[in-house]
């Protein structure tokens, strides 16, 4: 018997016995293929059509956000095209009967399931698509900060029959195949119905609001109340669920460790108890509303961390206002923390904070009544309160840090840019803020349109007099009262010599600085047999100047540094806290520059060891040295920058990273008191009774992440593992592994240089005896009387003292030796680089030079009604009247090309107290004198002093600065040094050497009464 007739008898048996067959499974084949295929065989010709059957009936790209697990076998991955019909369409076969086709030809099978309803038998072939979004932690937490949020969405279809639960155990099981997220296998799914109508973009929208102001370390959720349960135990079927054709559900899949990401009535709120770091149910709400726990237990336990940084997101006035100066508050003397690259914030919050009129101002309640709830340009006052009630909390609560969470969100909420957690300009931000107080306690409540007159000649008097009269038509607040001035702006027409005169409002002045031609090397040199005597040498040189670091290095003054070494015997690594980058000693000064802007050089002679090994071979190991400051915590702080080591992958064990360590280390080691000395044989018995967890150990830095193992250990969630000294194991598995690996080791430190000294003064001690060693002055003794103790720790305290705020900052406390321009000898001292590399110029000398014409740019023209054209003219901004509050912003960063600026660290010498103004300012009276002021006098012959009361600083590059700030207190005339969280006083006989510094970028001055 052919397959032909085999076929019509089992067909015509399939269909007789369809409803009673207990068979529930079917195939579906195409009606076209069908009726040629057997029309060839009843004529006996030969059938021609070698496609795939079916391939008329599938849909080509289904937009499905998954494959149903098993993916090359589940019946629901294969999806039809719409709307076809049996009969027409396709037929529907038995297993028996499928496959005698399928035996014969190449075929795509499709296979659905039959139900009974009603006591009828029916094939479901037609799926329904469900408009699916799925949202979890890990895909929503890139978008929280103000990125507009992308859902994963597509159609997911499912039988209109299957059981809501079998549905869910479908997706719980298909979620376990995809790579990258670990989802729960069981109770990991809540699915809600969408309201009808509601569109993607409309659900994206309210996610991204719903987030947009999580801390970089809050849980991602948001509420979604308008949306429908499914609930398992409600609905039997999908059919049960009356879910209309687009209508969108939304799949919240819970991973492991992470909360639920939808916050519904219908559920408790779940996530990560603050007290006890387990997912449970949360019953105890702090009342900031940002932290919950699942105990009350838990929730006393957390008090004495979590209540210094409680910020109630909810705090109203009544709640402000019982907030009064008494003898614990902190007047002002407070940090910020940080929330996430928002130290330009705190930065302008503090300057802004210590402004004494605007503070008492908001302090006293008075901006209440002036609250413009009209002003469209203005946040209706919200800005305004959040302000004044942080300024509140920093003046008269008792505890410190104070996280500005709620001024945060209000900034970013009414300026987008703000939004997140990028670096930003403290400039930026303190402008902004400023405008916008100045627009929500604006006492005018309509705006009137004022067109400008033109000048026409007139007297500077008049004009100016008449633009601000203008000025205060639209705008009278108390930050106009005190920090608005006025600008004389001349245009110039290049071609007819036209003169334009306007006069403009300013909040701030813009000094420009002169760019200095001078530039400077900076070279660590480091010694591998004593690796923390580390000097930095200093090359200044023209920057027309592009000589190659080789012939640079060769410079007599910089060899007798170097003792004596050939460039070609050096190796050369430009590096960072964590990155590197090799160079050479060909390399030029112009390209040199640009590695060298956020990184660092080192230069040291190559070691044999590293001279032996084959390029293809060669890998570069980070060696970190570090303590940690708590044993319960796996974060280290890092004792001296990080050094780089090349090594022989294919050869190098865990033995011989240790071996290498103590080795660069001997030197180091034996000054340490209380060790025997190391006589150079037999290191394995040495370095395990002596060295080996004792002295340090080491520790390879992981790089696992949410999509990776660690490299080392294998383990899904590590914190840095132990680099086993007598694991066998060579370097080279971990790269075959994970090739783009960057192996970096912490050399953990565990006790001090001294026997009874701290681990976290190991430097410094260190290096103390180092001196001591150096200069020929005997090591103290061991015992010391009281006397001699507390002279060490004046000695110590005067030693931190001078140290630079930038020094400190990198830890880089080693000997700097300056390499002068030019062929005469040097003469090396221990200084301050910054101060001595860079050309200083005065505060004055900028303000002068900002005054000189500057020519307008091609996109940037003046239309000359003279001559009829768009022209570029030149303007001259100066400076024709003084507010009571003075604020500068020092242009420090310049356009270096299209889309990149860069930074200036010329020092500006600024006047810290008796700052007089004239010199610079047309005309000596305050705006608001405009109207009892002589027109034809308006200068004045005794002085005009303004003092520096706050100042924003900017260390470091564009890429990886960071801000702090100075500021005068009011209350105890003291200035302070505020770095975020930190605050500290600064010793009246040091304020100008710490205050005047390249890192000043706004300043601050309050005119003397």
């Amino acid at each position: 018997m052919n397959d032909f007739v085999q076929f019509k008898e089992s067909r015509k048996r399939g269909m007789d016995e369809f409803h009673t067959s207990q068979d529930m499974n079917y195939y579906i084949i195409s009606k076209k293929w069908l009726e040629e295929w057997i029309e060839s065989e009843e004529k006996g010709q030969t059938f021609n059509n070698y496609s795939c059957v079916n391939s008329d009936l599938l849909l080509s790209k289904p937009q499905t956000i998954f494959k149903y697990d098993p993916i090359q076998t589940h019946k629901w991955n294969k999806i039809m095209l719409p709307n076809l019909q049996e009969g027409v369409d396709y037929e529907i076969l038995d297993k028996a009967t499928w496959e005698i086709i399928a035996r014969k030809f190449h075929v795509t099978t499709i296979e659905r399931d039959a139900t009974i309803i009603n006591g009828i038998k029916q094939v479901n072939v037609n799926l329904v698509p469900l408009n699916l979004g799925a949202v979890f932690p890990s895909t929503l937490r890139k978008f929280n900060g103000g990125k507009t949020v992308t859902l994963i969405k597509g159609d997911q279809y499912v039988s209109r029959t299957c059981k809501l639960s079998s549905f869910i155990e479908l997706l719980a099981s298909t979620l376990q195949t995809v790579s990258g997220y670990d989802f729960h296998r069981h109770d990991g799914i809540r699915l809600y119905k969408c309201p009808l109508g509601m569109t993607m973009t409309e659900i994206e929208k309210h996610i991204s609001e719903e987030i947009k102001s999580l801390g970089t370390y809050d849980d991602v959720v948001f509420e979604f109340k308008d949306a429908e349960y499914l609930d398992p135990n409600k609905y039997e079927t999908i059919e049960d669920c009356q879910i209309a054709p687009g209508q969108i559900i939304l799949g919240d899949f819970k991973e492991l460790q992470k909360n639920w990401v939808i916050k519904h009535p219908n559920f408790t709120m779940e996530g990560k108890c603050e007290g006890c770091y387990n997912f449970k149910v949360l019953r105890f709400p702090c009342d900031c509303k940002k932290v919950s726990y699942c105990t009350e237990e838990c929730k006393k336990r957390d008090e004495t961390y979590h209540l210094p940084r409680c910020e109630k997101t909810d705090s109203d006035d009544e709640t402000m206002d019982k907030l009064q100066r008494n003898e614990k508050s902190m007047d002002g003397k407070v940090g910020l923390k940080n929330l996430g690259n928002t130290c330009f914030m705190n930065s302008g919050i503090q300057c802004i904070g210590n402004t004494f009129p605007l503070r008492e101002y908001l302090l006293s309640n008075q901006y209440k009544q002036d609250i413009n709830e009209e002003n469209t340009l203005g946040t209706k006052g919200e800005l305004a309160s959040k302000f004044a009630h942080l300024l509140r909390r920093m003046w008269y609560a008792d505890r410190s840090p104070i996280p500005p969470f709620s001024l945060k969100r209000a900034i970013g909420k009414f300026q987008p840019q703000f939004q997140g957690f990028q670096q930003h300009d403290s400039q930026e931000l303190i402008t902004y803020l400023l405008d916008g107080l100045n627009e929500d306690l604006c006492r005018i409540k309509q705006k009137p349109y004022v067109e400008r007159k033109d000048y026409d000649g007139r007297p500077d008097f008049e004009v100016a007099k008449e633009s601000w009269e203008q000025f205060k038509l639209r705008n009278d607040s108390i930050v106009v009262d005190n920090l608005y001035g006025q600008y004389k702006s001349t245009l110039r027409c290049p071609n007819c010599n036209k003169i334009s005169i306007t006069f403009d409002p300013y909040l701030m002045v813009n000094v420009s600085i002169p760019q200095n031609t001078t530039k400077k090397l900076e070279i660590q040199f480091i010694d591998p047999n004593l690796l923390w005597d580390c000097q930095t040498l200093v090359y200044n040189y023209e920057k027309a100047q592009d000589s190659s670091l080789g012939q640079i290095l060769l410079s007599p003054e910089i060899q007798d540094k170097i003792q004596h070494i050939n460039p070609t015997d050096l190796i050369y690594i430009c590096t960072s806290a964590y990155q590197h980058d090799d160079t050479d000693e060909n390399e030029k000064m112009s390209s040199l520059r640009k590695k060298l802007k956020y990184k660092k050089l080192y230069i040291r002679k190559a070691l044999q060891s590293e001279l032996n090994i084959e390029k293809e071979n060669k890998v570069c190991i980070m060696i970190h040295e570090s303590f940690k400051q708590n044993a319960q915590y796996q974060w280290k702080r890092e004792i001296t920058p990080a050094f780089n080591f090349y090594f022989d992958k294919t050869k190098t064990k865990h033995v011989d990273i240790h071996k290498f360590i103590f080795d660069i280390h001997v030197g180091v080691l034996t000054t340490f008191e209380g060790l025997p000395p190391y006589k150079g044989n037999n290191w394995s018995e040495y370095y395990e009774e002596n060295i080996l967890d004792k002295v340090y150990y080491l520790e390879f830095k992981s790089n696992q992440n949410w999509q990776i193992e660690c490299a080392f250990c294998n383990a899904k969630q590590c914190n840095d593992c132990v680099c086993a000294y007598n694991q066998d194991t060579l370097i080279e598995k971990y790269l075959q592994k994970e090739p783009k690996l960057e192996i970096e080791v912490f050399v953990v430190w565990k006790r001090g240089f001294k026997i009874a000294s701290s681990v976290d003064e190991l430097y410094n001690d260190w290096l103390k005896h180092h001196q001591r060693k150096q200069n020929n002055i005997e090591e103290l003794p061991k015992q010391q009387n009281d006397q001699e103790q507390l002279q060490e720790n004046i000695d110590d305290a005067k030693q931190q003292e001078n140290l630079s705020d930038e020094q400190l900052a990198q830890k880089q406390n080693f000997t700097t030796c300056l390499v002068p321009l030019g062929p005469s000898m040097p003469t090396f001292q221990s200084t301050n680089v910054q101060a001595t590399t860079e050309k200083s110029m005065k505060l004055g000398e900028c303000l002068k030079f900002s005054e000189q014409p500057e020519q307008l740019d091609e996109e940037n023209t003046w239309y000359c009604n003279q001559c009829k054209d768009h022209v570029r003219a030149f303007k001259v901004m100066e400076i024709y009247k003084t507010p009571k509050i003075l604020i500068f912003h020092l242009k420090r960063f310049k356009n270096s090309n299209k889309f990149f600026k860069s930074k200036l660290e010329t020092l500006i010498d600024f006047p810290i107290e008796n700052f007089d103004i004239r010199e610079y300012v047309q005309n000596h009276h305050l705006p608001s004198e405009f109207t009892t002021e002589h027109p034809e006098n308006p200068k004045i012959n005794d002085p005009i002093y303004y003092d520096l009361y706050a100042i924003s600083n900017h260390f470091g590059g564009l890429g990886g600065g960071h801000y702090t700030a100075f500021a005068k207190n009011y209350y105890d005339n003291t200035w302070y040094n505020f770095d975020d969280s930190s605050v500290n006083s600064i010793k009246e006989e040091s304020v100008n050497s710490t205050l005047i510094t390249s890192a000043a970028y706004v300043l601050f001055y309050r005119r003397r009464e």
